[in-house]
Parts: structure tokens; C-alpha cells; sequence
């Protein structure tokens, strides 16, 4: 029996031996191939010689080749040990077209498609380039836009692409419906909405556009509104979106269920962190027993919890929310439980969606680096500092999870925006001839984030030029120089002489800790007065040439918790210059420079900002009238500018001291179809002092300024407009006002 087993094994041995011979793959035949090497193939079938050769081998070769992209067409085929395999290359593509679109331009289509010339023809990929045009439409509203894509056949196995579009009408929302709810009025609900019922006024806003990702948002901002006004409960029950027949226009359909109204409970906090008090926690939390639910205080207290916790040195926490019903009916307690988090680090750091802006202009602003200890802290505080540069209409740091436990991903996904501005500014008082101010600016110069700067303004008495070159990180340092060339060139006609100033400037500014800069100067200027023929001799006195060589220094201190848009603390500058290292004029003039912030509710944002100054000659100098202050403009609104203050003749002089304050709030106007924000202010000011008894005897005594106004500022499709509108409280009869103010923008 033991013979029969053994001879059975042998014989089976030798079978699958000679079955492993004949299916050996000896040598492998690559057919069709004309740009991609044959080893290159072989790498991707992921085959070699000596791999004995199965069905399942085959469907491996076949599927790893047809996931390349790269083929159109693949045989695979197995005889007397050689393995064949006959492909098709897709075609290279030459030339990508768009023939049809006129609302949307081709630099817009070509950023969503990943098909661009030179690279290699896929179906899948024109799938999905199609998909996200379509998305593109669907965005501006144009939900029944069509795109077919078409192949023109060339030599060399390459094509040309063209996708020829038909944009369909935007699709409009004429009617918001509201079903449901009792407790808020539909007009109520509709104002929270971003999407808004067509109208005339909105001709030329996009609010009335129809969009399904528009309106997930609006669901969402309607449901946190009933949260955070003591519904917590609040759903949608149904949510339709219908066209209405032989119309572009939608009708939408909310249906709502607001549930019973809450007030909070009893508030537990647990802490498991030493440093940290819950006793003291609960009394500083906003969340206190009585009061009506509010989602939104609940992710404060959370936000006041970490903060807290970062103080006592904790970066890493963790902080369960448990909502249980209270001793009373309609009643919400709440336990907050605080743990110590796992510690998490920073693997990799990745950029996208910057199409212009080099990568390191963004890094710079970063303040955590790759194998750091995770900080939401710090990433706040640079996305904050990425928004501040005014390159971007959008900043997200997203964290993306690794494969590691105790490692993350950040990924920023920035948006450009239009960095350069042609401005038109012009003033106009019905005591003064109007003005004219022409600029052109780029913020963000080849996309390296250098500043230029070219403005002029030109009115029947003055004109006057800056140009200006700023570059942010001298050396790849946090080293920021500017260099600036400016004249000045006024011609009064009710005085019998004029003006000339021309100067330049060079200045550096460096931190010199995480909220502490300062900056160094020097300028050099030269101010001319040339008096006519027919001037008198006191005119006559003024004339000559100041020869000005000045160094200074600023140094600033910055507590704002954002210098994107603050809404809490303050920053100061002080600021002293001297005059006298060359040139012939002496003096020394000191700056001060305040401003507060500070949240008055949930809509409005407080600011108190003072600044003033003084110069005074040294070396039995007196200081020339070119270095005086002056107020004015957008310095003391409402007041025309370098036009308060001691007067010779018909000419302002500005005087040796100066302050002005002003308190501001932001006064939102709900206007839905445009956007446009608003800032109430109160404006006190004054300059005044003349050292010089050669002036003779004018008034040059302090005399308070005062202003009352709006400043409407609005985000148009040509740029930013910002108008400001000003009533006098308080004023000299010597002043020149200038009640309206306006501004007008246009970005490239």
C-alpha cells in the first residue's frame, strides 16, 4: 500500500512539474507601441519572465494596463511560452477648444479640466472634465448648459479636442415657499437665506440664482437660526425645488417641523486636567440655567474651553459634549467633560488651488512646519496671516487623516483673486473745485507677493505723483524694504506763488518677536517755493529751497487677535523722526498711534483709534511748512484734505501738532441684492501750531474739528467703490469741507 501512495505523489509531482514547464512564460511580445518603451509596459502589466502563466495572470495584465489610461485597446494572449500582449496607445492631444461659450471664458474652463494639451486622451477624463464644467455652469445658474466633446483624427496619433458648448439661461428663483412654521414668519426665514425671490432690484446681483448647493446652505443656516433661538429640535421635513411650467424660473418648496422651545438646565463641567477648575469653568461659560437653548453658545463655551486650556499649556484636549434632559420639561442640561487628547503631529503640509502665487508665498505665512506638534492655535493664527496678505477671496486649512494614528495632513486650498487695481477716486465740496485721483497698484507683482504702486491726482491748483516698489521677505528673510520717488507740484490761484516738492524714500521693517516690529527709515526731499513777480513781501519771504535728510523709526506692537478683520484688541505705534544728518533743514517730529477693538454683540464690532503728533526745530532751526501735519480726507472725513488749520493768505500751512480720534462701529444695511458694508463714525480732530514768528500773526490757536458719518463700502463686479458721506458737528470758518467722498476701483 505504502508503494501505491508513493508512486501516486510521484506522478503527481511530476505532472504539475511539466504542467509549471509548458506554462512558463519564456519570453514576453509587446506589439503597437510608439511613444511608451516596451519595459515601461512590462512594469505596468506588472508581469515577467519566469511567472508561470494562469487566466487570472492575464485578467491582471489586462486590468493593470487598462487602469494606465494610456491604452485604448489590449490583447493578451499565451503560446508555446511567450506572452503577447498588442495594445493601442491613446492619442496625445494637440490642441483643446471651446466653441459656444460666451459666459463663461476659456481660461475659466481650462483651470477645471485635467485633459490640456500634451497630454495623453482619456475617456474617463473627459467624463469628469465635462462633470466639472458642468458644475461650473451649474454655479453661475445655468443648470441646463450641454457640453459634447469632438475628435479630430491628425498624424502621429494625436488629436485635437473641442468641446462645443451650449449655455442654457440662468436659472432663476421666483418664489421661496415656507410651510410649517408658526413661530418665525416666512420673511423672517427668507432674510436668513442666501438665496433670494428674483427682482428688479437684483438685476444685477446673482443672490436669485438657483443653486442646489446654495440652497444645502441655506437649510443649514435656517436650522442653526431655530438651534440658536431655542428650537433644537427644528428639521426639514421635505425641501422641493420645482420649474415652474414654460419658465427658467424655480419655485421653491420648505417644509418645516420647529419642534417644542428649550431653555438650558443644569450645567455639569468634569475636568480631568489638573490646572483646570470646573467650578471656574462653569462661571465664566456663557451657557447659565433660565436662559433660552443656544447651539451657538455651546460651540463658544467649547472655543472659550480651549483657549483656556492653551493658557494653562494644554495643546492637546479633547472635549465631550453631552446634551440630557433636564428636571423640567422643554428643559436641556448640559455636561461638558475635558480630557487630555492623544498627541497628534503635523506630517506633511500641502498647498492648492494657488494658480498665480508662488508656494513660498504662502509658506512664509505659516507659522507650524512639517513634524511639529499639532497647534490649532497656530493654524488659525496662519490662515488668519494668509488672509491678511489680500491675495486670496478664499483660505481653508483643511486636516486631512494619514494612515498614521498620531500624524495629520494639512491641506490649504486657497482661491486667487485679483491683486491689481486701476482706482479712480475724486472729491467734490460745493466750496472747492473738485479732484481727481488715478492709481494703479499690484499687490501681489509676478506673483511673488512684491507691491508697485503708481498714483497721481490732479486738480486746477495741484498735482502731485508717488510710485512706490515694496518687497515682503528681502532674501527669503521676514525682511520687508520699500523704496519710494514722489513730486508734489501746486500752483494756488488766489496766492502769487508756488510749490515744488520731489523726494525719496527707503525704509526697512523686521519683527522682533512674535508680536513686536519695527521699522527704520530715511528721506531725502527737497521743497521749492518760487514766488511770482506780483508777490508781496511777505509772500517774497517764503521763497526759497528746504533741503530735508531725515532717519527715523517705528515701533509697533500688535495684540489684535486678527490683522485680517479684528474684532478684539489693540495694536500701537510710536514713531520719531530726525531731521539734520545733511541738508539744511533741523528738526525732530513724534507720532503715537492707537487702535482698539472690542465685540459689542454678536453683529457689531467696536473701535476706538487715537493718534497725534508734534515736530519742533533744533539748532535755532525752525521746522520748514513742507514737514507740517495735515489732516483731512480720509484723515478727519468730512473735512477736504491737507484744507484745516493755520492759513497764510489763501494757502494751508498744517501746523507743529495734530491729534484726531474717531469711534467706529459696523452698521450692516440688510440690502440682499448687493453687498455692501457699512461703518458709522464719529471723527475728532485738530492741527494747529506755527513756531516761526515770520509768518506774522495768523491763527494758528487749537480749535477742536468734529464729523459725523457713514462709510459704505461695496464689493462690486468692476471692484471695490467706497463712498463716504459726512456731517460737519464742529468746524473753522477758515476749513474747507467735503461732505461726499467717493472711491471707485477697478480690479485686474
Amino acid at each position: 500500500m505504502k508503494k501505491y501512495l508513493l508512486f501516486l505523489l510521484f506522478f503527481l509531482f511530476l505532472n504539475n512539474n511539466s504542467y509549471a514547464t509548458e506554462n512558463l512564460i519564456n519570453s514576453i511580445s509587446i506589439e503597437g507601441i510608439q511613444r511608451i518603451d516596451k519595459e515601461t509596459v512590462i512594469s505596468y502589466a506588472n508581469v515577467s519572465k519566469g511567472d508561470v502563466y494562469t487566466e487570472e495572470i492575464g485578467n491582471k495584465v489586462l486590468k493593470s494596463l487598462f487602469e494606465t489610461n494610456l491604452f485604448s485597446n489590449i490583447q493578451v494572449s499565451f503560446e508555446e511560452n511567450i506572452l503577447s500582449i498588442k495594445i493601442q496607445e491613446n492619442p496625445t492631444i494637440n490642441l483643446v477648444k471651446f466653441i459656444g461659450n460666451s459666459k463663461i471664458k476659456d481660461e475659466d474652463l481650462v483651470i477645471e479640466i485635467l485633459l490640456k494639451e500634451r497630454s495623453v486622451y482619456s475617456r474617463s477624463k473627459i467624463k469628469k472634465d465635462i462633470e466639472r464644467m458642468l458644475t461650473l455652469y451649474q454655479r453661475a445658474g445655468r443648470l441646463s448648459t450641454e457640453i459634447n466633446p469632438k475628435l479630430e483624427m491628425l498624424d502621429n496619433n494625436r488629436v485635437n479636442l473641442t468641446y462645443e458648448i451650449t449655455e442654457s439661461d440662468v436659472a432663476k428663483v421666483s418664489d421661496i415657499i415656507i410651510l410649517g412654521n408658526n413661530i418665525f414668519s416666512a420673511k423672517k426665514i427668507k432674510s436668513i437665506m442666501k438665496t433670494k425671490e428674483k427682482t428688479l432690484l437684483r438685476y444685477l446681483s446673482s443672490s436669485d440664482n438657483y443653486d442646489p448647493d446654495k440652497l444645502e446652505y441655506d437649510k443649514q443656516l435656517i436650522t442653526e437660526f431655530y438651534n440658536n433661538n431655542g428650537y433644537p429640535e427644528f428639521k426639514f421635513t421635505s425641501s422641493i425645488a420645482q420649474l415652474k411650467t414654460n419658465t427658467n424660473n424655480f419655485e421653491i418648496i420648505l417644509n418645516v417641523n420647529e419642534g417644542d422651545k428649550f431653555k438650558f438646565g443644569e450645567l455639569e463641567v468634569e475636568s480631568k486636567l489638573k490646572k483646570i477648575d470646573p467650578e471656574y469653568v462653569k462661571n465664566i461659560l456663557p451657557i447659565k440655567k433660565g436662559n433660552i437653548f443656544n447651539r451657538s453658545l455651546l460651540k463658544e463655551s467649547i472655543e472659550q474651553l480651549k483657549e483656556l486650556a492653551k493658557l494653562e499649556g494644554y495643546s492637546f484636549i479633547e472635549i465631550d459634549t453631552n446634551l440630557l434632559d433636564g428636571s423640567e420639561v422643554n428643559e436641556v442640561d448640559v455636561k461638558l467633560i475635558i480630557n487630555e487628547g492623544p498627541r497628534v503631529y503635523v506630517n506633511k503640509i500641502n498647498i492648492a488651488g494657488n494658480t498665480r502665487t508662488v508656494d513660498k508665498v504662502i509658506r512664509r505665512e505659516i507659522e507650524i512646519t512639517e513634524g511639529d506638534p499639532y497647534n490649532k492655535y497656530s493654524i488659525n493664527y496662519s490662515k488668519d496671516s494668509i488672509r491678511a496678505l489680500n491675495f486670496f477671496s478664499e483660505v481653508e486649512i483643511n486636516e486631512i487623516r494619514t494612515d498614521f494614528l498620531d500624524k495629520i495632513n494639512l491641506e490649504i486650498n486657497v482661491e486667487e483673486k485679483n491683486t491689481g487695481e486701476a482706482s479712480i477716486g475724486a472729491g467734490y465740496s460745493s466750496s472747492n473745485a473738485a479732484s481727481l485721483n488715478l492709481g494703479l497698484r499690484e499687490n501681489n507683482f509676478l506673483g511673488k507677493g512684491q507691491k508697485v504702486k503708481f498714483d497721481t491726482s490732479f486738480s486746477n491748483t495741484r498735482t502731485t505723483y508717488d510710485v512706490s516698489l515694496t518687497e515682503p521677505y528681502f532674501n527669503n528673510k521676514p525682511l520687508l524694504l520699500t523704496t519710494n520717488i514722489y513730486s508734489n507740484f501746486t500752483d494756488p490761484t488766489n496766492v502769487n506763488y508756488e510749490t515744488e516738492d520731489l523726494g525719496f524714500g527707503l525704509s526697512s521693517s523686521f519683527p522682533i518677536s512674535i508680536d513686536r516690529y519695527i521699522e527704520l527709515r530715511y528721506s531725502l526731499f527737497t521743497s521749492k517755493i518760487k514766488a511770482d513777480s506780483n508777490a508781496t513781501a511777505y509772500e517774497n519771504a517764503l521763497a526759497g529751497t528746504d533741503t530735508v535728510s531725515s532717519l527715523g523709526y517705528t515701533l509697533s506692537l500688535d495684540r489684535r487677535n486678527s490683522r485680517y478683520k479684528p474684532s478684539d484688541g489693540f495694536n500701537i505705534k510710536l514713531s520719531q523722526d530726525l531731521a539734520g544728518l545733511g541738508g539744511d533743514s533741523y528738526y525732530y517730529s513724534n507720532n503715537f498711534e492707537l487702535n482698539y477693538y472690542k465685540r459689542l454683540s454678536k453683529r457689531f464690532i467696536g473701535a476706538y483709534k487715537l493718534q497725534g503728533g508734534n515736530i519742533n526745530g533744533y539748532n535755532d532751526k525752525y521746522s520748514p511748512l513742507s514737514s507740517n501735519f495735515k489732516l483731512g480726507g480720509k484723515k478727519l472725513r468730512g473735512f477736504k484734505s491737507g484744507k484745516i488749520g493755520p492759513k497764510l493768505g489763501n494757502s494751508y500751512t498744517g501746523g507743529q501738532y495734530y491729534y484726531l480720534t474717531s469711534l467706529e462701529t459696523n452698521f450692516d444695511l440688510e440690502i440682499d441684492a448687493f453687498d455692501i458694508t457699512t461703518t458709522a463714525f464719529i471723527d475728532v480732530g485738530s492741527v494747529w501750531g506755527l513756531e516761526n514768528p515770520a509768518y506774522g500773526s495768523i491763527d494758528d490757536g487749537h480749535e477742536a474739528r468734529s464729523s459725523i458719518g457713514i462709510n459704505f463700502n461695496w464689493e462690486s463686479a468692476i471692484g471695490p467703490i467706497s463712498i463716504i458721506y459726512a456731517n460737519i458737528i464742529a468746524s473753522n470758518r477758515n476749513d474747507t469741507t467735503d461732505n461726499l467722498y467717493f472711491d471707485i476701483g477697478y480690479n485686474f
